[in-house]
């Protein structure tokens, strides 16, 4: 083999193997390090005026913009989540009492409420003139226990796994000081190393970060319209507050799997408690149907049109990067496919040039 062809393939399978140590290493704080990155890219513009403000001080623009983002985004996370974690721990006591049949309410009961008896009846004779030998009750009641005992783990992990967060959250901020204090100067030297043209190299830091703007812009009108669907929702169910917690949903969207029903659930659950059995099952089919879906494809429809891309390629990187990522996956999904249609466009381009 040709010397300068073996050293080639070494240096080649080196670099591999540094990259897989480096993803190994660093794949547990891939979300805070992401968000923190595309917090830094998309509050960019506001560094770079207190940078002038401060005449070049990087330290103290720095600082004063990761304590702006910790305001103004942080800790009222962290007290939607302490919140959370109080209201789940008292939702937690009282279906405990649920489950176990207590005084406050039997589980069986909703089933024999006025208006849900007559078309469980029908049911019955219906399964009855087919010879079907189903017991409702017998199938109803262990579905709707392990529902509630899927709240109660949910409730759990929520607590358990706050410290886990909290840490992620420290770290998410800490990564966001020095982003924005040795973000560009690391960039720069990156570029250094990989052999692109500066055509290409413009395009992908300007894709990246257009993109990463309409995915937060995305977010954030999603998140209004989902809360003001949920405020609806209260309003029409005749829950009190329906501002207020219309807010709490339009907070809450952006928790990935839950989301708005964080709120709106416990609300039904009120609703169904109480004897307003109709208000509460409309609220669940509203939540479930409206609110809870509703991002699925209002969210793609905000972001493609300020990241210049097609609908579709948005939709399918959201979702895509949801299912493969979790959360982060919002975020790197569009990037991603955004990234591939810069290099074909790019191949093509030279493609075109070489035929000419």
């Amino acid at each position: 083999m040709d010397r300068s062809l073996f050293s080639t393939l070494m240096a080649y399978t080196f670099a591999l193997l540094l990259i897989y140590l480096l993803y190994s290493i660093l794949s547990p704080f891939l979300a805070p390090l992401v968000w923190a990155c595309a917090i830094g890219v998309i509050t960019r513009p506001l560094y770079e005026k207190l940078l002038l403000f401060f005449n070049g001080r990087e330290i103290i623009a720095s600082l004063l913009l990761t304590l702006a983002v910790v305001l103004a985004v942080v800790l009222p996370l962290v007290g939607l989540i302490l919140t959370l974690s109080n209201e789940a721990a008292l939702a937690y006591q009282y279906l405990e009492k649920v489950t176990a049949g207590g005084p406050t309410l039997a589980v069986g009961d909703i089933l024999h409420h006025p208006l849900l008896l007559p078309w469980l009846e029908r049911a019955r004779a219906l399964a009855g003139s087919l010879n079907l030998n189903v017991d409702l009750d017998a199938m109803l009641l262990p579905a709707i226990k392990k529902g509630i005992a899927a709240m109660l783990e949910y409730s759990t992990g929520i607590v358990k796994n706050f410290l886990a967060f909290l840490f992620k959250l420290v770290l998410m901020v800490i990564t966001l000081f020095f982003v924005y204090k040795d973000g560009a100067g690391f960039l720069h030297r990156f570029w250094l190393v990989v052999p692109i043209r500066e055509r290409l190299r413009t395009a992908i830091i300007e894709t990246v970060a257009r993109v990463l703007r309409a995915v937060m812009y995305g977010i954030v009108l999603t998140s209004l319209v989902q809360g003001t669907l949920g405020g609806l929702g209260f309003w029409v169910a005749g829950l009190p507050s329906p501002v207020m917690f219309g807010v709490l949903m339009a907070i809450c969207a952006v928790i990935p799997v839950v989301g708005t029903a964080l709120i709106w659930l416990p609300g039904a659950l009120y609703l169904l408690v109480q004897g307003q059995t109709m208000p509460g099952f409309l609220l669940i089919a509203w939540g479930v149907v409206v609110i809870s879906s509703i991002d699925n494809f209002i969210r793609p429809f905000f972001i493609s049109g300020k990241a210049k891309l097609h609908l579709l390629v948005i939709m399918l990187g959201a979702l895509g990067g949801l299912l493969a990522f979790g959360v982060t996956g919002v975020v790197a999904g569009p990037v991603a496919l955004a990234l591939v249609i810069v290099f074909f466009e790019e191949s093509r381009q030279e493609t075109v040039q070489l035929e000419k």
